[in-house]
């Protein structure tokens, strides 16, 4: 009974609360209208009725009250910069007929800044019970204006009184000062709860707004029980109230019910639990004994399906899971296969079965391995031929370097021939020199005589002597950049084998070399202008040699012979002198060609035992594999004969 009770007071509830919502939802919209709002906000010197929109907004206001007038019993607009008040019917109050600042929905709309109800009031009109719902006229962030509406609660109140809570039951209903708005007996409505002689914890339910659900009251002596519901969004609190008697005899006829009831379904829930739990336990033994079997590693198990309860869906899922696991097993057994023959190098493999549920990404892993691993070892392949053919470059280039060091040597031994000449010419010109001795001294008489000019005439021969020593100074440094060059030379050849192309060792080489160059052109240059002057010196030592010619005539016929072996000593002198400077230069070639064969020889036979291992190297591991025919590699044309391809297979031991 007190379900019932309590259904009734929240239904009652909901009506009151969707009464109110609707005129809430009105006022709302109208005040939002732009008809409203231009009409608050505009400066008009005639009041609201000379306002632009004045006829529309009348119009307006006559269309809702006009679809509402059962509950409406004026609807309005409050106009603050004019102090007017604009009803449905077109009359007009102004700040002469009233201070609307003093009513209660313009205090309660000004201080919560938006819709309000007001407490109930007795019409002035009607002589009936009336409430007012307000809501604000926002211009600009700012109230400018109020919409109202007049509501009659007599429909309300007709409303309330055809709810009925059990038989004798009623529906009672106070605003927020505890007001009674409607109550089946018209004397107490309009007074307030406080003087309706209800007890203390009614009376504090209904003034605090409280919910209880059949609470034992009593009013004017007499019991009740009743259920409160506040309706939070006006502040008004339902009453539903049936008397004692009818609560507990309702209450005691559903207890029999109750008993009887609760007797009767034991019985049967008894007979049907023993019932379903034959149907279960005897489907779930069998089901446990398939199960044991599976724990055991038997799949050979049968399993009972019969049946379309939960037991038998079990057992059906049972069952697919025994021919998943057989499954399974065909995929564990096929998966060991290839990871076999992965490890034995086979990469040729074919999956047969047909992978599902999570077993798909061993599938997608096992055919992701084969494919990279075919890629991986077609690579080292290809780079073993590439590596292979690098060596049999380098071995070209040590033949070439053999060849080089052969000429070289060659050129070797016509230098030392030549050295061997120049040898036996320099005994025969000392042969010379005795016999110009011999005859010197058969002449020493006349050469005394000649002793003053022979004095200026070596003068003059000191000359020539200091500017060949100058001469020769400026060979040395020749010489020695030439030495130099070359040393650069070898260490820009070595760099340059050694970085390949990159070559900037190379670079840096270079540029000292011909820093070296411009040196020689400087010594040259040098050579070249102390060449004059050892001419020069030469005319003037052939003029005093003319002079001493002259005092020496007396001994011309002695000398004749001297003069002759001299001639034949100073032409013997400049031939050695040119096959010496020829020496020297093959010497210096010789050497350069040498050292950079040598260097390179070494680089050469080092990169080629290195290449040569590791081409074998990888040669062996990629032996060991076999790939499909969609993916095999094969080898350039470099052998005498290729292997034939009459199978889906390659195996690279071959090559």
């Amino acid at each position: 009974m007190s379900a019932e009770l309590d259904a009734g007071s929240n239904s009652a509830a909901n009506e009151v609360k969707g009464f109110f919502e609707r005129y809430y939802g009105i006022t709302e919209c109208l005040a939002a209208t732009q008809i409203v709002r231009d009409t608050v906000a505009e400066d008009t010197e005639g009041g609201i009725t000379t306002a632009t929109l004045y006829d529309s907004l009348l119009e307006t206001l006559s269309l809702i009250q006009g679809d509402n007038q059962e509950d409406i019993s004026y609807l309005w607009v409050a106009k603050f910069k004019s102090g007017e008040i604009l009803q449905n019917d077109g009359q007009v109050y102004g700040p002469a007929d009233l201070d609307y600042t003093t009513r209660e929905w313009y205090s309660l709309v000004m201080e919560k800044g938006g819709s309000v109800a007001t407490e109930a009031y007795i019409s002035v009109n009607t002589n009936g019970l009336m409430v007012t719902v307000a809501s604000p006229v926002f211009v600009n962030g700012q109230i400018q204006g109020i919409v109202g509406i007049d509501l009659n609660m007599e429909n309300l109140n007709q409303l309330l009184g055809s709810v009925k809570v059990g038989n004798t039951g009623y529906i009672t209903l106070y605003d927020s000062n505890g007001q009674i708005l409607f109550h089946p007996d018209s004397s107490l409505i309009g007074i307030n709860a406080t003087e309706a002689n209800y007890s203390s914890n009614m009376l504090n339910a209904i003034v605090n707004k409280e919910n209880h659900s059949a609470m034992l009251y009593t009013r004017s002596g007499t019991r009740y029980y009743g259920s409160t519901t506040s309706i939070d969004s006006v502040g008004y609190t339902m009453l539903g109230v049936m008397p004692e008697a009818e609560f507990v005899s309702y209450t005691n006829g559903v207890l029999r019910i109750l008993v009887v009831g609760i007797v009767t379904c034991a019985v049967l829930l008894t007979v049907i639990c023993v019932f379903i739990a034959l149907s279960i336990t005897r489907p779930l033994k069998r089901l446990d004994a398939a199960v044991s079997q599976l724990a055991d590693g038997e799949l050979n198990v049968t399993v009972d399906t019969r049946g379309h309860d939960e037991v038998s869906e079990l057992g059906g899922n049972v069952a697919r899971i025994v021919e998943r696991l057989k499954e399974y097993i065909d995929y564990i057994n096929e998966v060991s296969d290839v990871l076999l023959q992965i490890g034995q190098g086979n990469l040729a493999f074919t999956l047969h079965q047909d992978y599902v549920g999570e077993f798909s990404k061993i599938k997608d892993a096992l055919l992701h391995i084969q494919g990279t691993l075919t890629e991986t070892m077609l690579s080292i392949a290809q780079s073993a031929d590439q590596v292979n053919a690098g060596a049999e470059q380098i071995a070209s280039g040590a033949q070439a370097l053999a060849q080089g060091a052969t000429e070289q040597a060659s050129s070797v031994q016509e230098l030392s021939s030549a050295v061997q000449e120049l040898s036996g010419q320099a005994t025969d010109e000392a042969n010379k020199a005795v016999e110009a001795g011999e005859f010197l001294m058969k002449i020493q008489g006349e050469v005394e005589k000649s002793n003053e000019q022979m004095s200026r005439m070596r003068k003059a021969m000191e000359d020539i002597s200091v500017q060949s020593s100058a001469i020769r100074s400026i060979i040395k440094t020749i010489d020695d950049i030439a030495f130099q060059t070359n040393i650069l030379a070898l260490n820009a050849a070595v760099e340059a084998a050694r970085a390949g192309s990159a070559g900037k060792g190379f670079a840096v080489v270079a540029d000292e070399v011909r820093n070296l160059a411009g040196k020689s052109a400087e010594a040259a240059k040098k050579t070249n202008e102390l060449i004059e002057n050892s001419v020069n010196a030469v005319k003037h030592g052939e003029e005093l040699t003319q002079t001493t010619a002259d005092s020496l005539s007396v001994v011309a016929d002695g000398t004749h012979q001297i003069v002759n072996t001299i001639h034949g000593v100073a032409e013997a002198y400049r031939s050695q002198a040119h096959r010496l400077t020829e020496i020297a230069s093959g010497v210096d070639q010789i050497s350069d060609v040498v050292q950079t064969n040598s260097a390179t020889a070494e680089q050469s036979a080092a990169a080629s035992e290195e290449l040569s291992g590791q081409a074998s190297m990888m040669r062996e591991q990629v032996a060991h594999f076999k790939f499909e025919k969609s993916g095999e590699y094969i080898p350039p044309v470099s052998h005498s004969s290729m292997p034939e391809q009459d199978e889906f297979t390659t195996d690279f031991s071959k090559y």
